[in-house]
């Protein structure tokens, strides 16, 4: 049953949407640099097409001591001007392996 499902033509576009969307610059909602750890967040929304709505996510970018304010920077450029850029503690979900 499985490998059957696993070749059909849905089910791998349903696979490779989910793990391997593509962001636009222009989709990037905020830039917070962390107060409480080494890394930057970047939060955006967008348009699922599976779900049939915009939703929110974060993505967390993991940087080496004293390097998220140079991370912070590099991105600058790339974000439409009105995107706030803030200093805030940022919560970072735990994951299971």
């Amino acid at each position: 049953m499985y490998l059957s499902m696993a070749s059909s033509k849905n089910y791998r576009e349903m696979h490779t949407q989910y793990h391997h969307l593509t962001y636009e610059w222009k989709d990037f909602t905020q830039l917070a640099i962390a107060t409480n750890r080494e890394v930057v967040d970047l939060k955006f929304t967008h348009f699922n097409q599976r779900l049939g709505k915009t939703i929110s996510y974060s993505i967390n970018i993991f940087c080496k001591p004293k390097q998220k304010e140079n991370v912070a920077n590099f991105i600058k450029p790339y974000l439409s001007p009105d995107v706030p850029i803030i200093k805030a503690k940022v919560n970072v979900p735990m994951s299971t392996a």
